[in-house]
């Protein structure tokens, strides 16, 4: 698993990408395998950019504690 402060680093260009895989999925000619395939790569994205999102928000919680 990625150290925190790579996660952090990195949640901009996940959700860039993400962004990215999403609007590739909305080609109209796309194969099964394809769409199937950008699909992972996009539920592996989400779980990076959550995990990002989960730690600041524990993060911005204990600092307001």
């Amino acid at each position: 698993m990625a150290r925190t402060t790579d996660k952090l680093k990195n949640f901009e260009a996940n959700y860039e990408k993400l962004e990215e895989v999403v609007k590739a999925l909305d080609a109209p000619d796309l194969t099964l395998k394809e769409a199937l395939d950008l699909y992972e790569k996009a539920i592996k994205l989400d779980e990076a950019c959550e995990s990002a999102l989960e730690y600041a928000k524990q993060r911005a919680q204990a600092l307001a504690d």
